[in-house]
């Protein structure tokens, strides 16, 4: 297999065997996407199959692994176990989320990642909270950021948009039902989910850290877990909140408005 191949189709480690602990700090976790493809993916090449093929399959697994996490009754018998954590789950998109991007391929980076975005949410509440939430959020964050950036020329007949107003919607729409539902799931375990001021706590943050005790450990979370759910897509809400704007139908003028 060529070189270019193995960067399409990277192998995943087996997380499924040895999740990530949820005690380690989350802060140490590779939270950035990795260098995409220079050039997209034909459509219809080899290539773009194979990778959808894959995603597909370990979309599938992950699905099956969640569908089992309250036991096998009813569900066809295969060899993979059921979720019994959500770090479990993270094991196994992290690196599909990585997958997806360095394909450099808008029109497969968008579904996939929304795909793994949704995922990421609605399991939240199936599980008891986990840090792990943060670093895979991140990435995502990260890859919508990216793609919904505006066009550097703006004549959309030479760079149309990569995003559709629909998918725009989506990701909103997701984005915020996200940064709910990781509330609920940190106050039901029990986790202080006030959401933190960012602009009170930005500047602070580093210093602060610094000065941080290991006795001091669990004041530390109970003020970092509040700040990171309040930091969830900012980079991609902060896209939007213009991008919506400015991409809905004008409305119109009085000299528009129909004779009746």
């Amino acid at each position: 297999m060529a070189t270019s191949d193995r960067r399409v189709l990277p192998t995943p480690p087996a997380s499924a065997a040895s999740p990530t602990p949820s005690n380690t700090s989350w802060s140490s976790r590779t939270s950035s996407l990795p260098t995409p493809r220079l050039h997209r993916l034909q459509p219809g090449s080899q290539k773009e199959i194979a990778l959808i093929g894959y995603l597909d399959k370990q979309l599938l697994k992950i699905t099956r692994r969640y569908a089992k996490r309250i036991g096998d009754e009813g569900i066809q018998k295969d060899d993979t176990p059921g979720y019994t954590t959500y770090d479990e789950f993270v094991a196994d998109a992290d690196p599909l989320v990585d997958v997806a991007w360095i394909s450099g391929t808008p029109s497969l980076q968008i579904p996939y990642l929304l795909q793994l975005a949704g995922h990421a949410c609605s399991y939240l509440e199936a599980f008891p909270f986990s840090t792990s939430v943060f670093p895979l959020l991140a990435k995502i964050d990260q890859g919508f950021a990216a793609l919904l950036q505006p066009a550097q020329n703006d004549n959309p007949a030479t760079n149309p948009p990569q995003v559709t107003i629909t998918e725009k919607v989506r990701i909103k729409s997701l984005v915020e039902q996200t940064r709910v539902e990781a509330v609920n799931a940190a106050a039901t375990s029990g986790h202080n989910a006030r959401l933190q001021d960012l602009t009170d706590t930005e500047t602070d943050d580093d210093d602060e850290e610094d000065e941080v005790d290991s006795d001091d450990e669990d004041e530390e979370e109970s003020i970092r877990i509040p700040l990171a759910i309040s930091r969830i897509y900012n980079r991609t809400l902060e896209i939007l909140g213009d991008a919506l704007v400015t991409s809905t139908s004008p409305q119109p003028q009085d000299d528009d408005v129909p004779m009746t």
